[in-house]
């Protein structure tokens, strides 16, 4: 059952880095609170938990679907720590040499070289080695035809010793949710030849190949039972890319209990 949750005005955040996803949200006793704002995206938030519940992925943002002041929408529990900050990779870029990273990249034409490039100037003022947390993001947007992941939703969190990575966080435009791009009379492969996938390159098979190496377990008889009340068209949505990229990922039965930053059901 989908709950419904009353927010004051006062606790209203006006947040956003241009991108497609959810603008209109809320943050009351540690909980973020997002009401859609082109399509389903709160939908889509949701389903991504459940394909995330059911991985080998430990480090991921928990949303849950709901009604926000009468506004379907998601809530997700804040996973920053005391003492902790969000830093965008597009915020430390303009930190660290100024200007914009998605043009910085765009200077080179190799794939390979946007990649390293990233990877090796977080490494330098940071010290992590975000390999694995890249392979494992472009992985599951794949998955997900998560067409919206820019430099300002990939990230690292400062701490009170350092640095570590972001947690997977920000679905919101998975999954065709952007109903001004996706049209309800399209059919799924108009979807999937209008998609245009960020941030290295244009395609997200070429984007996930590059990180062969970051295996990632999915318990597919789980998703299928976790998905087995939503529409038929948003299980077909689901279901066509798990078969279409079995090849890319693990086939394991998930139990674990969940972690922290997860909300409660």
């Amino acid at each position: 059952m989908i709950k419904e949750y009353n927010i004051e005005e006062i606790y209203r955040r006006q947040i956003g880095y241009g991108s497609l996803g959810m603008t209109n949200k809320f943050f009351k006793d540690n909980y973020w609170y997002k009401q859609n704002n082109k399509g389903y995206e709160g939908k889509s938030e949701y389903l991504v938990t459940k394909i995330l519940d059911n991985s080998d992925i430990g480090n991921y943002a928990s949303y849950e679907e709901c009604i926000i002041n009468g506004v379907p929408g998601c809530r997700s529990k804040n996973f920053l720590n005391e003492g902790e900050s969000l830093i965008t990779l597009s915020r430390l870029y303009n930190l660290t040499y100024g200007g914009d990273l998605k043009n910085k990249i765009n200077s080179y034409v190799l794939l390979s070289d946007r990649i390293e490039y990233v990877m090796d100037f977080v490494n330098e003022f940071t010290g992590l080695d975000i390999h694995n947390y890249l392979g494992k993001v472009l992985k599951i947007d794949m998955l997900t035809y998560d067409v919206d992941r820019h430099f300002n939703n990939l990230a690292i969190i400062k701490t009170n010793d350092g640095y570590k990575e972001a947690p997977l966080f920000d679905y919101g435009a998975s999954y065709f949710s952007m109903q001004h791009v996706f049209t309800d009379n399209m059919s799924l492969a108009e979807k999937i030849k209008k998609m245009t996938p960020q941030p290295f390159s244009a395609s997200f098979e070429e984007q996930a190949m590059y990180f062969q190496d970051v295996e990632i377990s999915l318990d597919y008889d789980g998703i299928t039972r976790a998905i087995k009340n939503e529409s038929s068209e948003l299980q077909e949505i689901i279901l066509f890319n798990l078969d279409r990229y079995k090849f890319m990922f693990n086939d394991k039965k998930i139990v674990r209990e969940l972690d922290a930053i997860d909300i409660e059901r």
